[in-house]
């Protein structure tokens, strides 16, 4: 027995972020991208990385779509995981509230970026493909693309940072859940502890992902090329890993719960009827 809501958030993020790390090792370290070229604006060399952008365009909506539903996917389990955690709220319930709020804004935060996303990319590809860049203060000047070029880095900072505190949430998430397993008493925990510190480990590689994103990639590389391998590792081997194992160890913790539910409310009705027994009768 499997829980299918995990299963589905772990096939969407790593389908997503080989997308999305494909997309972004070609746009750097194509046979097509020079760096020198693009910081010093070359009229030229912008309308063929507009033509690339446009045609690579469809992939990097696929990835993003795929991580909001990822996360869409995974707010559910997130919630049947804290609710067992504390113990039907009656254990640590400020802890495990907040893990329910980082969760659900992660989501929100995910769906509000990719819409915003969405909503300037289809502005710029209108604008790349049906509007005169060439000819504005002179003839071939170009300084339309370059003008847009500068509006569009601009726009990505700040879907970048709005995207980047899903790394955030990601990182309180799981550190709030092995804190929780942690303090647990060894006869009532229900999830191994190699699997909450796993999700810990995961946290602090989320640090790293965190930094990538606030920091524009392409003006440097070296730190492009380590965070390109962490987003790997993270997010295609070891974020996965837990969501399939956590949907392994939820469906069981959930039947004990609801045993120890069932057992608890047979023995309040038993008490109720010997309470009635016991009294004498008018």
């Amino acid at each position: 027995m499997v829980n299918n809501a995990c299963v589905l958030s772990a096939v969407c993020f790593i389908a997503s972020n080989i997308l999305g790390i494909a997309f972004v090792a070609k746009d750097m370290y194509g046979g097509d991208f020079n760096e020198t070229r693009w910081q010093s604006l070359d009229s030229s060399y912008l309308t063929k990385l507009w033509e690339f952008r446009r045609a690579a365009a469809p992939f990097f909506q696929a990835s993003s779509i795929l991580n909001a539903f990822a996360w869409l996917f995974l707010l559910v389990p997130i919630f049947q995981l804290s609710f067992i955690l504390s113990r039907g709220g009656k254990r640590k319930i400020g802890i495990h509230t907040t893990i329910a709020v980082f969760a659900i804004v992660a989501c929100f935060t995910e769906v509000i970026s990719r819409v915003l996303f969405f909503g300037a990319w289809g502005s710029v590809d209108g604008i790349s493909s049906s509007f005169n860049l060439n000819d504005w203060v002179s003839t071939g000047d170009q300084m339309g693309w370059k003008s847009m070029e500068i509006s569009w880095l601009i726009t990505q900072g700040l879907l970048r940072c709005i995207d980047a505190f899903e790394w955030v949430c990601l990182f309180a998430i799981l550190t709030l859940i092995y804190f929780s397993i942690g303090t647990q008493e060894k006869k009532y925990r229900q999830f191994p502890m190699w699997w909450s510190r796993l999700g810990l480990f995961i946290a602090l590689l989320s640090i790293v992902d965190f930094c990538a994103d606030l920091v524009y990639l392409q003006q440097h590389t070296i730190l492009a090329r380590y965070s390109i391998l962490v987003a790997i590792f993270n997010t295609i081997f070891m974020l996965p890993i837990w969501l399939l194992s956590l949907s392994h160890y939820l469906p069981k913790a959930i039947l004990k719960r609801r045993d120890i539910y069932s057992a608890n409310n047979e023995s309040d009705v038993l008490r109720e009827f010997a309470q009635e027994i016991s009294q004498p009768s008018d």
